[in-house]
């Protein structure tokens, strides 16, 4: 692969004789996500995120990608602590699947594979604390438990991520999304920041939708998905001051869309 997803730095085909040693860390540790305030969202995590995570869109050549904001200083995820932790209450599919992630593959089973450069993976268990990693596979080969449930959550999120980039497109051949600004105060210096450039969709132009425009997102499913995402940028308040703390008297984050496409 020439371009990786980000977080991902050598991707490889997961191999049952080449990783049979391998071991994943556990319980997950994040700190590879820290260096960004954005994760990938997937269409399916809108109704249990909405209410934690701001979801907002960025525009990419395939079309609208949401995205969870997960810090509002660029090139900072707040939501990581020093010892690699996610201290947010929701934790995006995304991270979750981590280092694992699928390939493509002209065969008829998905091409599992995972990053073969993550921390998260080390051939033996640490001496220090062997109980910290387990096994990928069983004594006899098989795969244990652990990466049944692994190798199960990425083929949810690839099928996931198809749907979602529909939706994407939908909402962009309907013409409702429009520019979004997210304000917020830096929880270490306590300066003002304005985050630019993602994308949200306009109430009032989802008011003033036709019918068979409405039709449209109920048929493809993204109707009840619309409606997470207003409730998530109404959350951003929230999200701000579990990260900001800020004095009583300091004024809330907003969220403002512009009129512009």
């Amino acid at each position: 692969m020439s371009l990786l997803p980000l977080f991902y730095r050598a991707v490889v085909p997961l191999d049952r004789d080449h990783h049979r040693a391998m071991h994943l860390a556990r319980p997950q540790r994040f700190g590879f996500a820290r260096t960004s305030h954005l994760v990938p969202a997937v269409l399916d995590e809108f109704g249990p995120a909405c209410r934690h995570l701001p979801i907002l869109f960025v525009p990419e050549s395939h079309g609208p990608t949401p995205v969870f904001l997960t810090g509002l200083v660029p090139g900072r995820c707040a939501l990581v602590d020093e010892a690699g932790a996610w201290s947010g209450r929701y934790l995006p599919a995304y991270l979750r699947r981590y280092p694992f992630i699928l390939g493509e593959s002209g065969e008829a089973a998905p091409l599992v594979c995972l990053d073969d450069s993550s921390e998260a993976i080390r051939r033996e268990p640490d001496a220090a604390d062997p109980s910290g990693y387990a096994p990928l596979f069983q004594d006899d080969g098989g795969d244990t438990p652990l990466l049944q449930e692994r190798v199960r959550l990425v083929v949810e999120y690839a099928e996931a991520a198809r749907r979602t980039a529909a939706f994407g497109r939908t909402l962009q051949d309907l013409g409702l999304l429009r520019a979004v600004t997210v304000q917020g105060r830096d929880p270490d210096t306590g300066e003002s920041h304005a985050l630019h450039g993602g994308l949200g969709v306009d109430e009032a132009g989802l008011a003033a939708l036709p019918d068979e425009g409405l039709l449209r997102l109920h048929r493809e499913g993204g109707l009840a998905a619309v409606h997470a995402h207003l409730v998530s940028l109404q959350a951003v308040a929230d999200f701000t001051v579990a990260f900001a703390a800020p004095e009583p008297t300091d004024p809330a984050p907003t969220c403002r869309q512009s009129a512009a496409a």
